[in-house]
């Protein structure tokens, strides 16, 4: 079929720059719709949490509740993203926090981690870590009694017994779990509750069932289906319990809340958070993503909005019952507590 040529001519050079200007608008006030769309629903509670006297947070890699509602952070006291490193941390890098008032109820794991990553508690209470640097992935207690561990320590390898920087852990109701791995691999795989492998999937890349960095992992409560924070694809995927590709969300182009996917997190109401960040630390591309069961945005913490925190490195975020998230930062060494809120 032919193409018509256009009638439409611009009579003056005058008319297409002011139709240039125009257009420039246009882009940035639609770069913004997603952020002034979304209701602002959380407010930041201030002062928590509240570390003894002396202690310091060091990056807050991973952030997690446990069966009581307690906090649990997994932060590197003393030390960056090194994985390359080989000495212990010697302070403890498990931190246990009340969700009221923010005080510090327990600490454990010092002398024994060197890059702390992930952490998820299952049902039980028991605590699942991921180390980038001793590249394996550890189930203990939940007052720091070690069950098993996965890997071998040091060696990164893509196999049934190693990881390679292996990033977060996802729980399912019978103990068995999925490891995303990880910075160098490019997978997903399950174990079951002793943790030895069952299936696999994944390979580098930006397809459907490819990632590039799977940084952050999450189940939903009503099924079996599995949400990977696929980082350096500036996406989430879905898969369902085998690894069958499902769909994907990437935000909208040139939207300000459209950027790295770094975590991922669910309630039990089917809504999904994530955490969303650009390489340069910008604030305004930086913040904390609610969606509702038709995956839209329905909520943004963050980004630059009048009021909110302002985030440059959101790491990982966790969910509380009572719908209050939690956000660990690494380069501000810190987590916010964030709390539903009816303010405009």
């Amino acid at each position: 079929m032919s193409r018509q040529p256009s009638s439409f001519r611009w009579s003056k050079p005058s008319e297409l720059a002011v139709a240039l200007v125009i257009t420039a608008v246009l882009a940035v006030a639609l770069a913004l719709t997603a952020v002034q769309a979304a209701d602002q629903q959380y407010e930041e509670v201030k002062d928590w949490p509240r570390l003894p006297a002396g202690m310091e947070m060091g990056e807050a890699a991973g952030v997690a509740v446990d069966a009581d509602g307690h906090v649990l952070v997994f932060h590197r006291p003393g030390r960056g993203f090194a994985p390359s490193a080989t000495e212990p941390l010697k302070d403890p890098a498990v931190l246990e926090f009340d969700p009221r008032d923010g005080h510090m109820i327990r600490s454990w794991g010092a002398n024994t981690f060197l890059v702390p990553h992930g952490i998820t508690v299952d049902q039980a209470n028991n605590v699942f870590l991921t180390d980038v640097a001793l590249q394996q992935v550890f189930k203990f207690t939940h007052d720091g009694t070690l069950i098993f561990r996965i890997g071998e320590q040091g060696v990164g390898k893509w196999d049934a017994t190693h990881f390679n920087q292996p990033t977060d852990i996802a729980i399912r109701a019978d103990g068995s779990f999925y490891v995303s791995d990880g910075y160098v691999n490019s997978r997903v795989a399950l174990f079951d509750k002793d943790g030895r492998w069952i299936h696999e999937w994944g390979k580098n890349g930006s397809a459907a069932q490819e990632f590039s960095n799977p940084h952050g992992l999450s189940l939903f409560a009503r099924n079996t289906d599995v949400i990977v924070a696929d980082r350096e694809n500036s996406r989430l995927q879905l898969f369902d319990s085998r690894g069958a590709f499902k769909r994907q969300w990437r935000g909208e182009p040139g939207a300000a809340t459209t950027g790295r996917v770094f975590s991922v997190a669910t309630d039990r109401d089917g809504f999904i958070y994530l955490g969303v960040r650009r390489a340069d630390y910008d604030t305004a591309h930086t913040g904390v993503l609610k969606l509702d069961q038709r995956w839209n945005i329905v909520a943004a913490v963050g980004f630059d909005r009048p009021g909110d925190p302002k985030f440059n490195a959101v790491h990982d975020i966790a969910v509380a019952p009572d719908g209050s998230i939690y956000v660990a930062e690494t380069r501000t060494k810190r987590v916010v507590k964030l709390r539903p809120s009816a303010r405009p």
